[in-house]
C-alpha cells in the first residue's frame, strides 16, 4: 500500500496521517508487530543477513560515495508513521492460520539459495507499506561491498521488462562507469514494486537475463495483487534453469501470500493512528465502532480500508445510535473519505492569500468545490484508462505534452492548479499517480455511477421503454471497456447497485437496450456483470 502523504512538491494536507517530529513517534515507528499483539525486536537489534561478496578495500570509493547519496536519499525519504508488520501464508490455498511473519520469510529468502520471491496480496493489503520497510530496513543495516537493496516502482519504468536495473539507476544518477562497475563487481536485492499496475505478463527475472553468466548478480523480489493472476502465474516469475529456457527452476523459487489483519493488529493499528493529529475520539471510541457495526471487522482486516475507515468513521455515525442496524460498504468508506479530503483543502485554501488566483478559486466556490474536485478525478481516472490502458503514472511535461489529453489535468490553468493539489493525487518530480490503486479504480466507477447521482436529473441515462429517453450507447462509460477484468471496478458498482436502486434500474434498462441495439452489448455485459456480483439473480429472466 501506497504511503498516504503526498510526495515530490505537495505540502501535507489536512486530515493526512503525518508523523510528528516527536522522539516519542520516531520510536515508535521502528516497532514491529507480530499477529498476536508482541512487539519484534528494532531492525538494528535483529539485521536480516545480506552476505558480503566484496571488502571496502575492493570498492572503489567513487561507487560507494554513489550508494552513499542514494542510501541517504531514500533514508530521508522514508515516511510511515503507522506501520504493524503483516504475516503471509506460504501459498493461495493455505489457510490463513498458517501465517508466519513475513519479514521473518524475506530474511529466509535472503539467507538461502533462492533468486525469485513473489508476495501476492489483495488490493490494500500492505505490499508496497512492506517493501518501502524492508528497503528501510536494509539500507540501515548495509555495509560497503554488502548487497545493495534496490526498489524499483515497476510502472514508473518505460521498459522493466529489459534493462530495468540501469534505467532505475540512471534515475538515480549513476554514471555509466559506475553502472558497469556494479554490473561487474556488486550483488543486488531487487524489491519490484507493482507488477500488476505496469501491466506487465512477462518473466522479468528472465527477460532481463539475471543470474546469467556476465550479467546482473541479484536476488529478486516481486510483488503483485492477487485478483491480476491466473491459475498458470508461477511461470511469469519462476527462474528459468541454467541451459534450459523452456523449463522453470521451481526450486529457486518461493512465493507468499500476504494474510488478512488480525483482530490484534487491528488495534494495534488503531492505537498507533489515533496520536498522529488530534482527533475527537480515542482508541476506545473506534474499537467499539467496529465492533458494533455489522461486518465491519471483517471489512477492515485490508489495511488501506482500516485506513479509510478511521478517517471516515466519525463522519459516517454521526447522528446514529442503533449501530447494530447500520451497513457500511467499501464505497461508501471511500465516498466519505473523498468528500471528507476534499471539504479539508478547500478549507486550506480558503485560508490562504492566493492574490491573483483569487477569482480563480472563488469560481471554483461558486461552482461547488467539492463536486469539481470528484468531477476532475473522474475524469482522470476515465482517461488514464482509456490513454493508458489502466497504467496509473501519467508523465506530464508542458512542454511535450501542452497539447496532448495530459494538459487537461496537469496544465498550469489556475483552475486545474487547484483541483489536482486538492485530489488524491501523489507527485514524484514529473510522475503523477492517484494515492493507491483502489482510489483509481474507486474513481473510475464513479465515472459510470457516484453518490450524487442519486435522483439527480443530470445522472446519464438511455433509452428504453421503461426511460423514454436516450444517450448515445457508444458514449456510454460501460461501453468503452470490459470490466471483467477489472474485479475492484466492480465490486464498486455492485455495492452502489445494492446501496441505490435507481443505479439497479438504470442497469437492467441498459440490458433491455441491447435487445433492440447491438451497440449495447458491452454495456449489457458489463451492467450483467456488475448486477451479478451485486447478488441480482436472473433466473428466468429474458437476456
Amino acid at each position: 500500500m501506497s504511503s498516504l502523504s503526498p510526495r515530490g512538491n505537495q505540502q501535507p494536507q489536512p486530515g493526512f496521517i503525518v508523523s510528528p517530529p516527536s522522539t516519542a513517534q520516531e520510536a515508535a515507528d521502528n516497532q514491529e508487530f507480530t499477529h498476536d499483539g508482541k512487539r519484534c525486536l528494532l531492525p538494528l537489534d535483529r539485521p536480516l543477513k545480506f552476505g558480503r561478496i566484496a571488502t571496502q578495500a575492493d570498492v572503489p570509493g567513487s561507487i560507494e560515495d554513489a550508494l552513499l547519496r542514494l542510501k541517504t536519499n531514500r533514508l530521508l525519504e522514508y515516511n510511515q508513521p503507522v506501520y504493524i508488520s503483516p504475516m503471509a501464508k506460504p501459498n493461495l490455498q493455505a489457510s490463513d492460520n498458517s501465517a508466519l511473519p513475513l519479514m521473518d520469510k524475506v530474511g529466509n529468502f535472503l539467507e538461502g539459495t533462492g533468486l525469485v520471491m513473489l508476495i501476492l496480496g489483495d488490493s490494500g493489503a500492505g505490499k508496497s507499506t512492506f517493501n518501502r520497510r524492508l528497503e528501510h530496513r536494509l539500507w540501515q543495516e548495509y555495509q560497503p561491498g554488502g548487497r545493495i537493496p534496490l526498489f524499483i516502482n515497476l510502472p514508473a519504468l518505460d521498459r522493466p521488462d529489459k534493462e530495468m536495473i540501469v534505467e532505475q539507476l540512471k534515475t538515480a544518477d549513476f554514471t555509466e562507469e559506475h553502472i558497469r562497475d556494479l554490473k561487474q563487481r556488486h550483488q543486488f536485492l531487487l524489491i519490484c514494486d507493482g507488477y500488476d499496475e505496469s501491466q506487465l505478463t512477462s518473466n522479468l527475472h528472465t527477460t532481463n537475463l539475471l543470474n546469467r553468466p556476465g550479467q546482473w548478480n541479484v536476488k529478486l523480489l516481486v510483488t503483485c495483487r492477487t485478483q491480476y493472476l491466473g491459475p498458470d502465474y508461477r511461470d511469469r516469475f519462476a527462474p528459468k534453469a541454467i541451459g534450459q529456457y523452456h523449463c522453470s527452476a521451481n526450486n529457486l523459487f518461493q512465493e507468499a501470500v500476504i494474510a488478512p489483519f488480525s483482530k490484534e493488529q487491528i488495534e494495534l493499528y488503531v492505537e498507533k493512528f489515533v496520536p498522529l493529529i488530534p482527533r475527537p475520539w480515542v482508541k476506545k471510541d473506534y474499537m467499539n465502532k467496529l465492533a458494533a457495526i455489522p461486518n465491519l471487522m471483517d471489512l477492515v482486516r485490508n489495511p488501506f480500508l482500516l485506513t479509510l475507515a478511521l478517517e471516515a468513521l466519525p463522519s459516517v455515525v454521526k447522528g446514529r445510535s442503533d449501530f447494530s442496524r447500520l451497513k457500511i460498504t467499501r464505497v461508501e468508506l471511500y465516498d466519505t473519505f473523498v468528500y471528507n479530503w476534499l471539504e479539508a483543502n478547500k478549507r486550506r485554501l480558503q485560508d490562504q492569500t492566493l492574490k491573483d488566483k483569487r477569482q480563480a478559486f472563488e469560481d471554483l466556490l461558486t461552482d461547488g468545490f467539492v463536486h469539481n474536485g470528484i468531477v476532475f478525478q473522474k475524469d482522470l481516472a476515465e482517461a488514464i484508462f482509456q490513454e493508458q490502458d489502466g497504467r496509473p503514472i501519467v508523465e506530464y511535461s508542458n512542454r511535450r505534452d501542452r497539447s496532448s489529453w495530459k494538459a487537461r489535468f496537469f496544465g498550469f490553468k489556475p483552475e486545474k492548479t487547484f483541483l489536482r493539489d486538492a485530489s488524491l493525487l501523489s507527485r514524484t518530480g514529473n510522475q503523477y499517480r492517484f494515492i493507491h490503486r483502489s482510489v483509481l479504480e474507486y474513481f473510475l466507477s464513479c465515472s459510470v455511477w457516484d453518490a450524487a447521482m442519486d435522483d439527480n436529473e443530470f445522472a446519464p441515462q438511455v433509452y428504453s421503454e421503461a426511460t423514454g429517453v436516450s444517450l448515445p450507447v457508444a458514449d456510454h462509460p460501460l461501453s468503452k471497456r470490459r470490466l471483467v477484468s477489472e474485479p475492484s471496478v466492480i465490486q464498486f458498482l455492485a455495492e452502489r447497485a445494492q446501496m441505490q436502486p435507481i443505479f439497479k434500474k438504470y442497469l437492467l434498462s441498459l440490458i433491455e437496450l441491447s435487445k433492440s441495439d447491438p451497440q449495447a452489448s458491452m454495456a449489457a455485459a458489463n451492467a450483467i456483470t456488475i448486477l451479478v456480483r451485486a447478488e441480482r439473480h436472473f433466473n428466468g429472466a429474458d437476456l
